[in-house]
C-alpha cells in the first residue's frame, strides 16, 4: 500500500508510484544528457510536490553533473529546510562544497549527515565522500579555495 498512497502536500493528488515514475524520468533525460528536458521534469515535480525535498535533490543532482556545484547547492540547501532531519540533503550539500574548495564547511555538513541518520543512505554517501577526501580524491584539483 505504501506505494500507492498519497504524497501528502501535493497540488494534485499524486500517489507514491506516480511521482516515482516521474522523478525516473527526469533522471533518464539526466543520464542521456538532456539536462534541458531533465530540467522541466525536475521542475515541473517540485511544483507538483511543493513539500518534498526529493524533487529538489533531482534538481541538484541535475545542477551538479553540470558543474553547476553553487546551483546545486543551493536546491540541496532547499531540501534542507524541507527535511532537516534527513542526513540526504546535509550528505549532497557536503559533496557540492567539497566541490566548490570549502572543505572545512563540507566537512562540517558530512559528519552532521552521519550523525543525523548513522545508517542511512545520506550516512553511506557522507562516509563514501570523507574516504575520498582522505584518500586524497577531494576535493578535486580544479576546486577554488
Amino acid at each position: 500500500m505504501a506505494e500507492t498512497s498519497e504524497i501528502s502536500g501535493s497540488l494534485v493528488p499524486l500517489s507514491r508510484k506516480e511521482a516515482m515514475i516521474l522523478l525516473e524520468a527526469g533522471y533518464l533525460w539526466l543520464d542521456m544528457g538532456q539536462f534541458e528536458k531533465a530540467r522541466e521534469v525536475f521542475a515541473g515535480a517540485v511544483v507538483l510536490m511543493p513539500k518534498s525535498e526529493v524533487p529538489q535533490l533531482a534538481l541538484g543532482s541535475l545542477e551538479f553533473a553540470q558543474g553547476r556545484h553553487d546551483k546545486a547547492l543551493q536546491a540541496y540547501r532547499a531540501a534542507q529546510r524541507l527535511a532537516p532531519n534527513s542526513a540526504l540533503p546535509r550528505a549532497h550539500a557536503g559533496e557540492a562544497l567539497l566541490f566548490m574548495g570549502k572543505v572545512p564547511e563540507a566537512l562540517k555538513e558530512l559528519k552532521a549527515a552521519m550523525d543525523l541518520e548513522p545508517e542511512g543512505d545520506g550516512a553511506r554517501l557522507a562516509k563514501a565522500l570523507l574516504e575520498a577526501k582522505e584518500a586524497g580524491a577531494l576535493p578535486p584539483a580544479t576546486a577554488k579555495k
